[in-house]
C-alpha cells in the first residue's frame, strides 16, 4: 500500500523531481514527496463538471510549504478560488490545508454570520478547550470558505451581497458543496486517495450549514457537530425584527435595565438545579417562572431602573416569546420559539451584543447597534425588500410573503427527514447552549423532537445526539451571574463523532466540559455535565466546581 501511494503521488510531481525519484533504487519517503509536490498544484484547475452544483471551475491560486510553527504542523496551504457562472457575482474562495503527517481525514470548517470572510480551517474549534491541539496538529486535511462573497466594503450592512441571486444561492448552500467537492478533487489528487473519512464542524451559521448538508447532500459528510445552528433562519431573522421596532420608540434596554432582567430570571430560577450559584441550569423549567410583567412600571411609561416601560416590554417580549408568521415556512413551520433564559447577562455576550445596547437603532445608517439589530435592518432591506433604502419601521411580512417564502425554501435546515444520512452512516452531533441571546436553544430541540417523529426513536438513537449546555452563551462562555466565576462550557466535540464513526464508539448521554487554565500545561479548573437532551446539571453534594457532583436529571 505504501509503495502503491507513492507511485501515484510520482504522478502529479514535476518532471525534474520525477527523474531525482527514479535515480533511487527505492521511493523516497512519502513526507518528502509531498513536500516537494506542493507547489505543484499552484496554477491546477478543478473543472466545472467535477463539481456537483452548476458552477465555473475552481483554480489554485497559490500553494506554499509552511514550516510547523505556533501549534501548527508542516503543511501545504492552499488558496483557490471558484469561478461565478455570471460576471456580478463574486467568487468563492476558500483554503485548503494539507498536512505532511496525515491521518487520512479531512474536516471543513464552517462560517459564522453573514460570512463573507474566508475561513482558513486553521483556527481552534469553537467550543475546544484551552490546549486542545487544532485539527490540522491532529492530522485532519482542513479547508473552509468565504462562501462566494467578500463582505469587507460593506461591515455595516452585511446582507448587501443578497442582492446578487448568485452570491445569495452560494451563500444558502450552493457553496459548501462546491467547495467540499472541489478540496477532495485536490486532497486527492495531492495524496494520492480520497480521504477515509469526510466531517464538518460550524456554529451558529455555520451550525446551519451543516445540518443543511446533512439535509441537502447527505453523502458527502460521515460526520456533522453543529453548534448552536440557525436551523430556522427566516423565523429567527423575522424575529430580529420584532425586537427591533420597538427600540425605535423608547424600547431600548440600557445596563440598569438589562441589569433588572437578568436579576428577576436568576431570582426565580437559580435554586431550580439544587444549587444557588448564579447559573441556571435547570432550563426547560425555568420559563414558566418568570413574569416580565411584574417588572413594568406604573401606568408602563418609563420611571427609572426599578422597572420596565411597555416599550422595554415589547423589546423584550420580542426576543423572548415566539414569532408567529401569518404563512408557513419550509416543511410547515409558522412560529419561531424564543429564548430562553439565564444568558442575559454575559461578558461581551448577552441582550447587549444580540437584542439592545440601550441605543436607539439607526434609520439610514447601520452602525454601532446589537448584532441581531444590524442583522435584521440587513436582512430586510438586501434579502427580502431587495431595496438597500427601505424603511424597515414598515416591515410586515404579509407584504412579501412570496420573497419570504422562497428565501425559507434556500436558506432553512429544517427538514427533519435524514433517512439519507443515516443510510449512508453519517453521525450528527447537535450542541445548544441556553444562554444563548442570539438564536433560540428550543429551535434545536424543537428539530430534535421533529427528527424523532419522522424517523422514530430507534433511528434516531443511531445516528444522531443533542447535547445542551445550561448558561452558556452564543459563543460558547459563561459565568455566575452572582460571582463572576466562569463556568466549565468547554468540550472537544469532533472527538465523538470520529470514534462514532471509526470503532462504533456511541457518545455517553453525559459529558464532561471544563474551563482549563488558559496557560500550559492548561490543568483543569473546574467541570460539569453536558447532559443529552432533556437532561440537566441538578447539584447533589459537595463542590459545585466538579462534575461528579452533579448528575443529570429529567430525561
Amino acid at each position: 500500500m505504501r509503495h502503491e501511494l507513492n507511485l501515484r503521488l510520482l504522478a502529479i510531481i514535476p518532471a525534474t523531481l520525477l527523474v531525482a525519484a527514479c535515480a533511487h533504487r527505492a521511493p523516497p519517503p512519502i513526507e518528502a514527496l509531498l513536500r516537494e509536490s506542493c507547489a505543484a498544484l499552484a496554477g491546477q484547475v478543478v473543472a466545472a463538471g467535477e463539481l456537483a452544483q452548476p458552477s465555473g471551475a475552481a483554480a489554485v491560486v497559490s500553494a506554499r510549504l509552511m514550516p510547523a510553527s505556533a501549534g501548527l504542523p508542516e503543511h501545504c496551504r492552499v488558496l483557490g478560488a471558484i469561478a461565478p457562472r455570471s460576471a456580478s457575482a463574486d467568487p468563492i474562495r476558500f483554503q485548503l490545508n494539507l498536512p505532511i503527517p496525515w491521518n487520512g481525514k479531512a474536516l471543513m470548517y464552517g462560517g459564522g454570520g453573514f460570512n463573507g470572510v474566508l475561513v482558513t480551517g486553521l483556527a481552534p474549534l469553537r467550543d475546544a478547550p484551552a490546549g486542545t491541539p487544532v485539527p490540522l496538529a491532529r492530522g485532519y486535511a482542513t479547508f473552509g470558505t468565504d462562501s462566494g462573497h467578500d463582505g469587507t466594503s460593506y461591515p455595516t450592512d452585511p446582507a448587501r451581497f443578497a442582492l446578487d441571486d448568485e452570491m445569495f444561492e452560494n451563500f444558502a448552500f450552493a457553496s459548501y458543496k462546491k467547495v467540499k467537492d472541489a478540496s477532495t478533487a485536490l486532497i486527492e489528487r495531492y495524496y494520492g486517495r480520497k480521504p477515509a473519512q469526510q466531517y464538518y464542524f460550524g456554529g451558529s451559521e455555520g451550525g446551519r450549514e451543516g445540518l443543511l448538508l446533512a439535509q441537502r447532500f447527505p453523502q458527502d459528510f460521515d460526520g456533522i457537530v453543529a453548534v448552536v445552528p440557525v436551523i430556522q433562519w427566516s423565523g429567527l431573522f423575522n424575529g430580529f425584527l420584532n425586537f427591533t421596532k420597538p427600540q425605535y420608540d423608547g424600547g431600548v434596554l440600557d445596563a440598569a435595565k438589562r441589569r433588572l432582567i437578568a436579576d428577576a430570571v436568576n431570582n426565580a430560577c437559580d435554586g431550580l438545579d439544587g444549587l444557588a450559584d448564579g447559573v441556571i441550569h435547570n432550563y426547560l423549567a425555568c420559563p414558566a417562572r418568570v413574569d416580565v410583567q411584574a417588572l413594568r412600571c406604573p401606568g408602563g411609561k418609563d420611571a427609572g431602573d426599578a422597572c420596565l416601560s411597555d416599550a422595554q416590554i415589547a423589546t423584550f417580549d420580542g426576543a423572548y416569546r415566539p414569532t408567529v408568521l401569518p404563512f408557513a415556512l419550509a416543511n410547515g413551520l409558522t412560529t419561531y420559539p424564543g429564548r430562553l433564559f439565564g444568558g442575559e447577562i454575559q461578558p461581551g455576550e448577552g441582550i447587549e451584543r444580540w437584542i439592545s445596547d440601550g441605543k436607539a437603532p439607526g434609520i439610514d445608517a447601520l452602525t454601532t447597534q446589537a448584532r441581531a439589530v444590524v442583522y435584521g435592518l440587513s436582512y430586510a432591506r438586501n434579502v427580502i425588500a431587495r431595496d438597500p433604502k427601505f424603511d424597515v419601521r414598515r416591515f410586515d411580512p404579509t407584504n412579501f410573503r412570496t420573497r419570504i417564502e422562497q428565501v425559507s425554501a434556500m436558506m432553512d435546515a429544517t427538514d427533519p427527514d435524514l433517512s439519507a444520512f443515516l443510510r449512508r452512516g453519517g453521525k450528527l452531533i447537535i450542541r445548544e447552549n441556553t444562554g444563548d441571546m442570539a438564536q433560540s436553544p428550543l429551535a434545536g430541540m424543537q428539530y430534535y423532537e421533529r427528527v424523532v417523529a419522522r424517523m422514530g426513536p430507534h433511528d434516531v438513537e443511531r445516528f444522531m445526539r443533542l447535547y445542551v449546555s445550561p448558561a452558556s452563551s452564543h459563543g460558547g462562555t459563561a459565568v455566575s451571574l452572582t460571582t463572576g466565576a466562569p463556568v466549565p462550557t468547554s468540550i472537544d466535540l469532533l472527538a465523538a463523532p470520529d470514534r462514532w464513526v471509526v470503532n462504533a464508539r456511541v457518545p455517553d448521554d453525559v459529558l464532561v466540559q471544563v474551563h482549563n487554565e488558559p496557560m500550559a500545561p492548561y490543568r483543569t479548573v473546574r467541570s460539569r455535565p453536558l447532559c443529552r437532551y432533556p437532561a440537566y446539571p441538578h447539584f447533589v453534594a459537595g463542590e459545585g466546581t466538579t462534575a461528579e457532583n452533579f448528575r443529570c436529571a429529567g430525561r
